[in-house]
Order: C-alpha cells, then structure tokens, then sequence
C-alpha cells in the first residue's frame, strides 16, 4: 500500500514521531575512503607513463592500458559504492569521488596523446576557424552550415577572450563538457521521490554509462546540455500542483475488491493507488515563472539554431511530459513545433532545396533506420573490431533492460514515476527520422541516458525515502537481519559494485575501442598546414577509401578542413584490393584536379580502412613505397605517422576557384514573405497565452480564449506557408 494511503489512515492529530537520526561514521574510516580514492587515483594515472600507443590493437585502449591502471579504476568504482553504504551521506566526498571519475575515465587521453584525439572534433575547429575569418557561413560548403549557432558562439567567445589556439580547448572539452551535464542532471534529480543512494548512484552511472563520444566540441554536446536545462526547469518549477495519489481503478467494485490472485494482482500493479515518483511541487512566484518561460523559449532558439536533432526531442519530451500532468505548460510543444519546423524551412533551405529525396527519404523508416544503426555499422569490420561494436550494442540493451526492471520494481511499490518513463522513452521517437549516418541508435541512447540511470539505480534503491532501521520484533521476515537494521542496503550495495565494476571495464573497452585509428597524430594536423603552404589557391584533395564513399558515406578519417575550409575538395580513389602497389588511379586523379591536386594518407586513415573495410594490415605501407618510388610523383611531406604527395609535372588545368562566403542561402516563395509577418506575431501570441496562463486561476481558463482564437489563423496560415516553401522551392 502507498505511503500516502498509510498516511491518511493514521488517526486524527496524532504527530507522526521523527525518524532517529542516521549515525555519523567515525573519522578513521572517512580518512581511509580518502586514503583509498588516492590511492586509486595515484594507481590509475601514475603507470600510464608507459603505455605503448604503437601496440593498439583492434580492441583500443583496453588492451594497452596496464593492469594496475585498471586496478585503481576498481578501486576508485568500490570507494564510491563504500560511501554509498555508510548511513548517511557525505555529500562533498561522493561529489570529489564523482569529479575524479570523470576526469579518469573520460580525460585518459589526456595523459596519453600529445594532442586533441578525434578527427571530427577537428573538423569542429575548421568551422569555428572559418566563421571567425568570415564573419558569415556558407551553406553550400556543409550542411552543418546550416545550423551555426555552437560554431558562432564558441568563435565569439575565443575572440572575446583572445584565445587564437582552438587545439587547448578541444582536448579539455569531453572531461569539462561531462562536468557541466551534471548540473543540470542534479536540478532532474532533486524533484524526484528517491533516497539519496538512489540518486547518488544515478549521477555516478551518468558517468560512466556514457561512452558513446558525443561529448567532445560539438554542436550535439552543446545541444545536449541544453537538453537538460531545459527538462530540468520544466520539471522542477512547471509540474502541475494536484500530483497526489492516483486512486484505485474504477472497475473493481466492493465486492471484487478484496478478491486475490495472479490477475487481480496485475489488475492492482496496472490500477491500483499509487505516488507519484516526483516530491510536491513547489509554489514559485509568478514573476519567477515567467522569467523561466522566457528562458526555456531561449534555450529552444539556441538548440534549434545550434544542432538538427536536439529540437525535435526538446519539443517531444515537453510533449510528452504535458501528457502525462507532469507539466503546464500546454502551449510550450507548441511554440516549440512552430520554432523548430520554421528554422528548418526558413534558415536551413541552402541544403534541403534540391536534396529533400535524401533528407526526407528516411522519415517513417523505423525498421530501416534501426537496422543501419546497429547491425548496419558492423558490415565488413576486423573480427576485434566487431567483438567492439557488439559490445557496444550488449551494453545498450543491457542499460535499457536493467532501467525496465527498476521502473517495474518501483511500480510494484507503488509508486508512478512519468517523469523518468517520459524521458526514457521519448529518444525513440527519433526512429522515424532520419537514419542519421547510421547513428541514430547511438543518439537515442545518449538522450535516454539520465532517466536510464536513474531507473537502474531504483532497480538498486526503490524505496521513495530514507526508512528507519527498525522493525516490528513479532513479524519474521526471510532474511530478517540482511532486510532490517543498520546494515540493511549493504546486500544492493553489493550488488550496484559488481554492475557499476562491470560499466566501468565496459567503458574502457567501448569508448576507447576505436583508439587505432581516432587518435590525432600531430602528424596529421602538420600534413594539412604543409598543403595550405605549397600551394596558394583551392586544394583538391585525393584519399584513399577501401570502399564506395558515396555508397558507405565516407570521409577520409583525418583532421580534415580543420582551416581554410573553404580552400578543399576531397576526391576519393577506391584502392585496389588485390595490388597495393598500382598507383595509376591516384596518378589519374591527381591530374584531373590541377595544380592543386595533393593526395594525402596518414595511419590512423589507413587502420580505419584496414579494421573498419577489411584492407590488409599492410597495404598502407605498400602503398607509400610505392608512391614515394613513382616517377611522376613528388614527396612533398612524410614521416612514419602520414605523408602528402604530388605530382612532380601537374597540370595548368582545371584551376578551381575559391567558392566566396555563401551565407545561410535564404531564399523566397510568393508567400514567403507573409510568413516572415506571421511567424514572429504567432511566436509572440503564443507566448503571451503561456504568459497569461501562468496568472489565471485554474477554474478560469476560458480567459485565455481570444488569444486561442487568435493564435489559431496565425499557426494555419504560418503552416502553409512553410508547406509551401517546400513545395515550390526546389
């Protein structure tokens, strides 16, 4: 039975007595979890000195790191979990042991490779870098030209800060990018009906159940964080102020009621009374509210103009939480639709005029989409580097499975958390859009990740609050001293160490399995500073792809267009399999691009090709005597890590012309200018609906009525125009 139902049965003024206050643990054994977490910590980064990058395998980081490395990642993992077992927390050392996770497993790199790892992080840079030269975008360059507002602000804040080197940013931005998610995870956390082990543990998987490496300098980490805010504010000062107790289903009447068995059981499980899984919520001030209303419309601007797919989920998640009353704002899905469907018309049609086949082709492909993105992306791959991905896949649904199983055994509780089974399922909505490059399965589970932890964590600690340690003497229960008494949490304490043990090895191996080839040599930056500096005018890169780049939609896995992005075209050569030494394509090529044809291959290039295409481990090697020994060509940079060549003669012709600054490619339609009208009055209508709604009364809503009647031609009218623009633009 509810807690609440056992609450109101209690008699009239009888003052419930306070729980006895949780001991305080003695300070020797707070100075030995310091002494551990130093010790792990000092166990972890000290032998990193002498890993050897050159022995990375197949398998990544996990099988060069040296085993007392992973030892003080144990023993950092069993520190946390033995805070988690003293009787009452220790906030500011849970939070250290938390920091310390984050720097370890998410900043090794740091301590191992002399430069930012990832070669799309550098790619980042190349549209930072070309922003702050231009001051404009150019749409027809990329698409992500499309939504510049990260590149924008990031270059904004360096040259407001005079920093010039982007490279310092980009190896700090995944450690300091995962300390930020935490804030707003925090302000999610502090709403819910949880115990304090629960919710400790839940920021603690946060961390180490993230390792899909979305969080280096990005517009998706950007986008992300403002994901969280923007839940976080939602659930914390919009949540209705009636969630009480959800009363028994109507269907069974006094005489069934008191009837027992399998399906009554389930009927009391699906229908019976239950709490909710959030704490009352608080009174905020009017003015208050509506100053938060305003901020949440910001954070959807930004994400919108920031990333393609953060919009559509903060606009679902706000949907869905309305849905289900854990959230007032009714209108707020709307003005955030109306946001997110006018950027894409208005401010992306650069791209999408004339490729809508492609961008659109996939919405409504769920199975298609699924596919791509799990089995899809495991294709040819080296057997170690498919044991990698299948892991990766293990502990998705591992993840999903265990926060399944804790959202029941809370339900069997009693209690209804929306909250979190509105953010658990709202990611896979994603399904039906694009299939993202094949990433849209790993997108989905980075956006499930915080109520994902947070149920896996009740699958540990269900209970709703803090119980006292007694128990009634006359009833005997099964395991009576493990299930009462002081000690009573140590059995899932035990049981959260070996999960969080297993995350923890799991994270090593899956985020770091990759390591051969997404590691950045400086090398590879100092092959594309040696083009730029031969040769003045626009560079026609040649690369060497194993398969079709059209067809697996490749890009040469380099720090490539890291500056000047406008300066180069990339022209692939598919390598031949069976003779590594026959160049006459890459000759061909290179003429076919003029004076400023370069081909360029580096090692973490030909290991992709290699572990990700099936190439023999040699044919890179192969490849470059053979270019270095060809008499048509010139070595124009290299060493062991990568090398550019040249044709010794090339050709006066074709020269490319360097494309000038596009812009955002606006362009119009016959009723586009009506809507440029429209949209801002329906935008500030709708608003000032929320605005009003927050000051009326609940039993006076028809007050809003005539903004409704006025917002509902506006929203009609702002719709067919944007069917229009895609219609008619092509």
């Amino acid at each position: 039975m509810s807690v609440m139902v056992r609450a109101a049965r209690r008699p009239e003024g009888e003052v419930p007595a306070a729980p006895p206050a949780p001991p305080r643990t003695s300070l020797p054994v707070l100075a030995g979890l310091v002494a551990a977490l130093l010790a792990g910590v000092a166990l972890f980064w000290a032998p990193l000195r002498g890993v050897d990058l050159e022995a990375l395998s197949g398998y990544g980081l996990i099988g060069v790191l040296p085993p007392a490395t992973l030892a003080g990642a144990a023993v950092l993992v069993l520190t946390f979990m033995v805070t988690l077992a003293l009787p009452r927390p220790y906030r500011l050392l849970l939070a250290v042991q938390i920091g310390v996770l984050i720097v370890s497993l998410h900043g090794v790199t740091l301590a191992l490779e002399p430069i930012a790892r990832f070669p799309t992080a550098w790619q980042t840079a190349g549209f930072i870098e070309y922003i702050t030269r231009n001051e404009t975008v150019s749409w027809d360059l990329d698409a992500r030209f499309s939504t510049p507002g990260f590149f924008a602000f990031v270059a904004f804040a360096m040259k407001a800060v005079g920093q010039n080197d982007i490279e310092p940013i980009l190896r700090w931005a995944p450690t300091v990018t995962n300390l930020m998610y935490l804030v707003p995870y925090v302000l999610i956390l502090r709403v819910l009906r949880a115990t304090w082990r629960a919710k400790w543990l839940a920021a603690w998987l946060f961390i180490a159940a993230n390792w899909v490496g979305q969080d280096y300098l990005s517009p998706q980490a950007f986008a992300y964080l403002l994901y969280l805010y923007f839940v976080a504010i939602l659930v914390n000062w919009f949540r209705h102020h009636d969630e009480t107790t959800q009363r028994a289903g109507r269907r069974r009447t006094a005489a069934t009621r008191e009837r027992t068995g399998g399906v009554w059981r389930l009927y009391n499980w699906l229908f019976g009374p239950k709490d909710p899984g959030e704490l009352p919520a608080p009174k905020v001030p009017v003015r208050e509210r509506s100053i938060l209303l305003f901020l949440l419309f910001f954070l959807l601007l930004a994400g919108t103009a920031a990333h393609q797919l953060t919009p559509f989920l903060m606009t679902a998640a706000c949907a869905g939480l309305v849905l289900v009353r854990r959230c007032n704002l009714r209108g707020l899905p709307f003005i955030a639709g109306v946001v997110y469907a006018a950027w894409v018309s208005f401010m992306t049609v650069g791209y999408w005029s004339g490729r809508k086949g492609e961008i659109f082709g996939g919405l409504g492909k769920v199975f298609t989409n699924v596919q791509q993105s799990t089995g899809g992306r495991i294709g040819d791959q080296a057997g170690e580097t498919q044991d990698i991905q299948m892991l990766r896949i293990l502990i998705a649904v591992t993840v999903m499975a265990l926060a399944l199983v804790g959202l029941l055994r809370r339900r069997a509780r009693g209690i209804d958390d929306r909250v979190a089974l509105v953010l658990m399922l709202v990611p896979f909505s994603s399904f039906g859009l694009q299939n993202y490059g094949g990433e849209i399965a790993l997108r989905i589970y980075f956006f499930m990740l915080p109520a994902a932890c947070l149920l896996i964590a009740y699958l540990f600690f269900p209970a709703p609050f803090d119980a006292p340690a007694v128990r009634d003497p006359k009833v005997r229960l099964r395991l009576g001293r493990l299930r009462t008494g002081p000690r009573r949490h140590w059995p899932a304490v035990a049981a959260a160490s070996v999960f969080a043990l297993l995350l923890t090895g799991g994270f090593l191996a899956v985020r770091y399995g990759n390591e051969r080839y997404e590691q950045v040599r400086p090398s590879d930056v100092t092959a594309f500073d040696v083009m730029l500096r031969e040769h003045d005018g626009a560079i026609g890169v040649v690369w060497l792809s194993a398969e079709n780049p059209d067809l697996a939609g490749g890009t040469p896995v380099m720090p490539w267009s890291y500056r000047s992005w406008e300066r180069f075209t990339y022209s692939p050569v598919i390598a031949d399999r069976n003779d590594p030494t026959d160049v006459s394509q890459i000759i061909q090529r290179l003429g076919e691009q003029g004076p400023g044809g370069f081909f360029v291959t580096t090692r973490s290039h030909e290991d992709f090709q290699v572990l990700s295409a099936g190439l023999a481990p040699e044919y890179g090697a192969r490849m470059r005597r053979a270019l270095a020994s060809h008499p048509a060509l010139r070595t124009v940079y290299a060493d062991r890590d990568a090398a550019v060549f040249r044709l010794r003669n090339p050709p006066p012709e074709p020269v490319a012309q360097v494309p000038p600054p596009a812009g955002i490619g606006l362009r119009s339609s016959p009723w586009t200018p009506a809507g440029l009208i429209y949209l801002p009055v329906l935008l500030g209508v709708l608003l000032t609906r929320e605005l009003r709604r927050l000051r009326v009364p609940p039993g006076e809503l028809n007050r809003l009525r005539p903004l409704t009647v006025l917002a509902i031609p506006l929203f009609v009218s702002v719709l067919a125009v944007i069917v229009e623009r895609f219609v008619i633009i092509q």
